[in-house]
């Protein structure tokens, strides 16, 4: 039940109490009266009073009292009714304040799951904030010439930079680079790529610059790297300088965990390897890679 309708309930009691406390008041009055009166006529008799006087009040006492017991009777249903509205009053009067608690319980409860949501919230705006803040970081570490109109570009080396998890190499990542590479498409892929002795970093920002597009392999692996999240902020400060070039793939992924990770990954098309095969996601690449 409703606090509302609790107190409601009490309101229309108190009212019902109160009606009959004032009916009692007036009938209690009459008791009074009746029995003042008895008296003034018991003393209004003496031994001068003429036998018809005498019998004419006593006539009029056995009137008062039985008057008097009426007014008793009836304020004994009065009082008898006073006491079940009572015991209604008290009843209800315990129920509000049950439902008070489990009213006060239930805000409680809620102000934390809004605290706690205000929380995540905070946590999730700081983490696109060093995002963004990474890749403006990036994108003054490593700058990337600009060229006047008279001195031709140089065209990329790379038509695509795979960055992924070590985790995800043996399943998914080389098979892809292998199928890309029998596709025309030249990928920058760390064991195609990399030597003995060659500085990781320098490596990565040198294919991170010399490459037409970006592949993202997100998985739950991906997003606890370091060196992944150092590759995702430098392909984000290449689309922040007006070059679109991120081309997801979600590999045993959800779409809530890319969202808790990333939601601006996670508004963008993706390829799906739970839908997609290898050579399916490696053509899908190569048409968009080579415009065919």
């Amino acid at each position: 039940m409703s606090i509302q309708t609790i107190s409601s309930t009490i309101t229309r009691l108190n009212k019902e109490l109160a009606d009959i406390t004032h009916r009692m008041s007036l009938e209690q009055k009459k008791a009074a009266d009746s029995t003042s009166k008895i008296l003034q006529i018991q003393n209004s008799i003496g031994k001068t009073t003429s036998p018809s006087t005498l019998k004419l009040k006593l006539s009029e006492i056995n009137r008062k009292e039985q008057e008097n017991a009426r007014i008793q009777s009836k304020l004994s249903e009065l009082q008898k009714k006073k006491t079940d509205i009572d015991n209604k009053l008290l009843k209800e009067k315990q129920n509000l304040i049950k439902e008070e608690i489990l009213e006060r319980k239930k805000l409680e409860a809620l102000t934390k799951k809004h605290q706690k949501d205000e929380i995540e919230h905070q946590k999730k705006l700081k983490r696109e904030i060093d995002a963004i803040k990474a890749s403006t970081q990036y994108i003054t570490d490593v700058s990337i010439p600009s060229y006047n109109n008279t001195i031709p570009e140089i065209e990329p080396e790379y038509d695509l930079f795979i960055s992924h998890a070590s985790e995800d190499k043996e399943d998914f990542v080389r098979p892809l680079a292998e199928t890309l590479q029998q596709l025309g498409v030249k990928v920058w892929y760390d064991e195609f790529t990399l030597k003995v002795g060659d500085s990781l970093r320098r490596k990565i920002d040198s294919g991170l610059r010399n490459s037409k597009y970006g592949t993202v392999v997100l998985s739950t692996d991906f997003i606890k790297k370091d060196w992944t999240n150092y590759e995702l902020d430098g392909l984000v400060a290449r689309e922040m300088n007006g070059h679109k070039m991120i081309l997801p793939i979600w590999h045993r992924i959800t779409k809530n965990d890319v969202l808790d990770y990333s939601p601006n990954l996670a508004d963008k098309v993706a390829l799906n390897t739970s839908v997609n095969s290898i050579e399916e996601i490696a053509h899908q690449l190569a048409d968009v890679i080579l415009n065919r």
